[in-house]
């Protein structure tokens, strides 16, 4: 299939991210188009630096309980928080009925990190954007279940190994897509190009 330019940016303009899905899965031959797109995205030397874990059906309430019980045994918060983080670990992954981790191993060297990090980031937009192709919705989301040595453990990745994020998939819920934000020129400077 070809696409034109048009459809490209429309794409880029129109997706958005959703927090709330129905319970409806994307279809696993869905997920490996979507994932495929991942794979095209650039990177430097053509590394490929990125792994993709996908997580669906009962296996997102058993990777939330591990992390919380390990949480709640080998305490890395303070206090009453540990009980909160706990908690959350049980839902999180409940969010939308498919999750996938992007994570990349660390580097040595700070530039080619920083360039896998990148590379990962963009493995994600083509991710998102198969996605919205397909009708089905994303979010991106970080945070503390994207550091928890739990996490990393159980999905066999090493103590340095980074979570560039948590991809949320499913298809939207009634209502759930909003309108788009308006974007601001005032971030871009144009060098050399006069008035």
């Amino acid at each position: 299939m070809e696409l034109s330019a048009m459809e490209v940016l429309e794409a880029i303009r129109t997706r958005r991210s959703v927090k709330r899905v129905s319970e409806r899965s994307p279809s696993r031959d869905d997920l490996q188009e979507i994932l495929e797109a991942a794979l095209w995205a650039p990177n430097h030397h053509f590394t490929q630096p990125w792994s993709f874990h996908v997580i669906a059906g009962e296996e997102r309430q058993r990777m939330g309980e591990y992390i919380a019980t390990t949480l709640e045994q080998h305490p890395d918060l303070e206090g009453a928080s540990v009980a909160a983080a706990a908690a959350d670990a049980r839902k999180t992954l409940l969010r939308s009925p498919v999750v996938i981790a992007v994570s990349v191993s660390r580097n040595e060297d700070p530039t080619i990190d920083l360039e896998d990090y990148g590379a990962a980031c963009c493995a994600i937009q083509n991710l998102t954007l198969a996605a919205w192709s397909k009708n089905i919705v994303s979010k991106w989301r970080t945070g503390n279940m994207c550091n928890y040595p739990a996490t990393k453990e159980y999905l066999n990745l090493g103590p340095e190994d980074r979570i560039v994020g948590l991809i949320y998939l499913g298809y939207p819920a009634t209502n759930a897509v909003g309108e788009g934000r308006q974007r601001s020129w005032d971030c871009i400077s144009w060098v050399g190009w006069g008035k």
